[in-house]
């Protein structure tokens, strides 16, 4: 197998990129990539694909979990405690344990959020922390976001530490901002350690100075039956099969609703395709949209 996921533990100081990179040296990859950005200063999961993997990234679970710490009493440039201090009027006195306690808890449901300008959001072709660097503000549009479950756990003084499970795209330092001001003492990120990327668990993950060292991907590579199992799977007969090996629609043979993505899956259970269900004017099509070859390459 050469096309797979691999599970790293990224330390602080290295950028998603630089653990990118870094394994595509090792172990002699031209193509790599990865699911979701980490902040260089952000340890945990980062979800790594290597080959044709990389056609899988769209396909994966966006739903992340994070341990993070909240400091109170703190405003910055980006919202965590690596940028400048923002001048402010004189300090607030900090909350007790059991308001922050409950602002945090309660902040679960869809909410909007503008995202930072120290984030790797793309505005015309530049990240945003390219404009940041220069000092230049851009103006960005507010999106929604989801947070399934938050949960408080040690405080003591003036930081919080939570956890927190969330809809992709969320970003946690705007979060402890935005917790700050409601609280209006101010607020800022101090630590953040990703530990879930939907199904995928950090207790999985191995240290990224360990992968460099092992020289092979092989032995850590997660294939397709595993990195796309949260997927509904769809089975197909073989005269179908033929048609899915040659990138043809299929017509609709039911058993799913909804229009997302779905494993087709042979008889025996093999991974065939990637597809979706499409409206025609025939009436509804199974598309495919990734085709697999039978030793499990993707197309």
């Amino acid at each position: 197998m050469t096309d797979g996921l691999v599970l790293a533990d990224k330390p602080a100081g290295m950028t998603s990129h630089d653990v990118v990179a870094a394994l595509r040296r090792a172990w002699g990859r031209p193509k790599a990539g990865h699911a979701g950005t980490l902040d260089p200063q952000a340890t945990g999961l980062l979800v790594v694909a290597l080959g044709g993997a990389t056609r899988w990234l769209p396909y994966l679970p966006s739903d992340k979990r994070y341990r993070a710490t909240l400091r109170l009493g703190l405003r910055t440039d980006t919202q965590d405690i690596w940028g400048s201090p923002l001048p402010s009027s004189p300090p607030a006195p900090l909350p007790p344990a059991r308001e922050v306690k409950a602002l945090l808890e309660g902040m679960t449901g869809e909410r909007l959020q503008v995202p930072p300008m120290v984030s790797a959001l793309k505005h015309r072709g530049r990240p945003l922390y390219d404009y940041a660097r220069r000092g230049q503000e851009v103006d960005r549009t507010a999106r929604p976001v989801r947070i399934y479950a938050l949960s408080v756990g040690r405080q003591e003084g003036d930081e919080t530490e939570f956890e927190v499970h969330c809809s992709g795209g969320t970003y946690i330092r705007s979060l402890c901002a935005e917790a700050g001001e409601a609280l209006g003492c101010g607020g800022c990120l101090s630590a953040l350690r990703r530990t879930a990327v939907g199904p995928f668990r950090v207790e999985e993950a191995v240290r990224v100075e360990s992968l460099v060292k092992e020289k092979a991907a092989g032995p850590r590579l997660l294939g397709a039956d595993r990195s796309l199992a949260h997927l509904p799977g769809l089975r197909v007969g073989a005269a179908q099969e033929k048609l899915l090996a040659q990138g043809r629609d299929l017509p609709w043979p039911g058993g799913l609703e909804g229009e997302g993505p779905l494993r087709v899956l042979s008889d025996q259970g093999g991974l065939l395709a990637l597809g979706r269900r499409q409206a025609s004017p025939a009436g509804w099509r199974l598309h495919p949209e990734r085709v697999f070859h039978p030793e499990g390459r993707i197309a």
